[in-house]
């Protein structure tokens, strides 16, 4: 597979690092949601490393986006309209989704009234306790997650149906698996 085939090592090791990521906050966010809220020790800490790694995927978001404006992705293999469409599509819905949820977290944080803090580090607070903001947040934060589950059920049902239907190259491009011959 030709480096022109293939995204760029950066682009690969983004998009591994950000889907695990994206997986483990969606289990720890529905599991911190049973954390009884006395003590509250555990329930803080848990909260916490959730609001920690949504603003390092919002950072890695921001890196990625500004990665992907400045080098084309591949060409996508032979593929009807549609398709190619879609894809672009579900791409663009989880960039944008995959932005907001972190930043609606966040500000759904800072109107809380409690402190953010970043891996430990409290950061400076700028908003004041808003329980509307707060509520308003929680509930774009919430929906946002569903919309991230499908685009993310859809994307791996598409590379999961062009490795196993169609056996393109397309997964190969991503880093996983031998490319096909050439001649394909």
């Amino acid at each position: 597979m030709s480096a022109s085939e293939r995204y760029t090592r950066t682009a690969i090791a983004l998009h591994w690092l950000i889907a695990a990521l994206v997986i483990f906050q969606f289990a720890w966010g529905w599991w911190m949601q049973d954390i009884p809220k006395q003590p509250v020790g555990p329930r803080v800490d848990a909260f916490n490393l959730h609001k920690s790694i949504g603003m390092t995927i919002f950072a890695l978001m921001v890196i990625r986006l500004l990665w992907r404006i400045s080098h084309s992705p591949p060409l996508l293999p032979a593929m009807p309209q549609w398709q190619a469409r879609a894809a672009l599509a579900n791409h663009g819905l989880l960039y944008a989704a995959l932005i907001i949820q972190p930043l609606v977290g966040y500000l759904g944080s800072e109107f809380s009234g409690f402190p953010v803090k970043f891996f430990g580090l409290t950061l400076p607070g700028w908003a004041g306790k808003s329980v509307a903001m707060k509520d308003l947040m929680s509930t774009i934060h919430l929906a946002t997650s569903w919309v991230i589950a499908a685009a993310v059920v859809l994307h791996v049902a598409a590379a999961l149906k062009h490795a196993l239907v169609d056996r393109n190259r397309l997964l190969a491009r991503m880093g996983i698996g031998a490319p096909l011959p050439s001649n394909r």
